[in-house]
């Protein structure tokens, strides 16, 4: 009997420790359901805040897209050129104006990103500004730099600011240009009546030399080659001094119809006037007849065409009529010579300006300014001739021969 009820104490036992262990597992159960059900509001919290994070940094990263939009909209718009670079120094950012004014085509300014500098920079920093681009055109630039810095002041990079000032380089000169001829005007006005005089009478004893000796059957060629010699050194003054004045007070213009092989005939002709030996010269008149001051533009065309001589004497020239894209007409004059530097091909049309000893720097002056009464202009071409040397056009409005 007391065994079974040690049994059945056991049992008791057994049933206690079960509920207990029950009890325990309810509470745990419980405490798990709490945890889960605090751990599964805090994720949604979580899940919430992120979601917030993540909208706010769509917001951020599309103002960021719309302001890198902005800035590189800004930088193609702006006519000023601008190369960016990084802390390296190694070229990130160019726009469309640097590469339009540095000659850069679409794969030239691919190939630069990355590269610490650019050729034609180089050659622009040298050069004080001046550089040739790759296809012959000269330029003035004027460079700027500015180093980028972030929110702590660390430098980051750097930009470089190109302005072309090539357009205003020339007015520049064309005014100081302008300013030298009215000073020559007042100058030349003052002197032209007082020189001319003298040389009318040196020419005119110079003849009365040459016939004294023909009269007198005196056979002297020394003496009557000198008597020739102040002659022709009167004519060339005096057509010096008739140079200063129409340089400094050009007359107006007298238009007729003018035939290009006419005029090309006239021109050659007055550039052998005084024993130069023959021009070999090839014509070529895509345009037959036009309207212009017919002696004006043989006098400028005689410069062009003297020129071509002294550089590259005894040597073919080729002359070309032609219309351009513009609708201009241009008669150019090609030689074989070295050509013209860039350095010098705005300055060559500076009244006195000369290369060589014995010019006076005022035959392309004239020719310029007989351009400009006409309306066009005197161009000296980037590119060689088709006979190897310099090309210097007159371009004139294409004004058609009247009836």
């Amino acid at each position: 009997m007391s065994q079974v009820l040690t049994q059945s104490q056991q049992e008791e036992k057994r049933a206690v420790e079960v509920e207990s262990a029950m009890r325990a597992f309810s509470e745990i159960s419980s405490n798990l359901l709490q945890s889960y059900n605090a751990l599964e509001a805090r994720a949604a919290r979580v899940e919430d805040e992120l979601a917030v994070t993540n909208r706010q940094l769509e917001t951020k990263v599309s103002e960021l897209d719309e302001v890198t939009r902005n800035l590189e909209a800004v930088l193609t718009a702006l006519p000023t050129g601008v190369v960016v670079r990084d802390s390296e120094g190694a070229i990130v950012r160019i726009n469309d104006a640097a590469a339009k004014t540095l000659g850069l085509d679409a794969a030239r300014k691919g190939h630069a990103i990355g590269q610490t500098d650019i050729p034609t920079l180089e050659c622009a920093r040298a050069g004080n500004g001046e550089v040739v681009l790759p296809g012959g055109d000269a330029r003035v630039l004027h460079l700027r730099s500015s180093n980028i810095c972030d929110e702590n002041g660390t430098e980051t990079g750097t930009v470089e600011i190109i302005d072309d000032r090539t357009e205003i380089t020339a007015l520049g000169e064309r005014l100081h240009a302008m300013d030298k001829i009215a000073s020559l005007g007042t100058m030349a006005g003052g002197i032209a009546h007082e020189l001319r005089n003298p040389l009318n009478a040196v020419a005119g004893f110079a003849d009365l030399m040459k016939s004294r000796l023909a009269a007198s059957n005196a056979n002297d060629p020394k003496v009557t080659r000198w008597a020739d010699l102040i002659c022709q050194g009167a004519v060339e003054a005096n057509a010096i001094i008739t140079s200063l004045l129409t340089l400094s007070t050009p007359e107006g213009l007298e238009r007729s119809n003018i035939t290009t092989d006419e005029l090309f005939q006239e021109a050659l002709r007055a550039s052998t006037a005084h024993g130069g030996e023959p021009v070999q010269a090839t014509l070529v008149s895509d345009v037959k007849t036009f309207c212009g001051d017919r002696i004006k533009l043989r006098q400028a065309l005689r410069n062009l065409i003297a020129n071509a001589l002294e550089i590259a004497p005894g040597a073919p020239l080729l002359i070309k009529a032609i219309q351009t894209e513009e609708g201009e007409l241009a008669l150019e004059v090609h030689d074989s010579g070295p050509g013209i530097p860039a350095g010098l091909r705005r300055r060559v049309l500076d009244p006195f300006f000369t290369t060589r000893a014995e010019g006076t720097g005022l035959g392309l002056a004239l020719s310029s300014t007989i351009c400009g009464l006409h309306g066009g202009r005197l161009e000296i071409k980037n590119s060689p001739s088709d006979l190897g040397g310099a090309v210097v056009a007159i371009h004139l409005p294409l004004l058609n021969a009247r009836s």
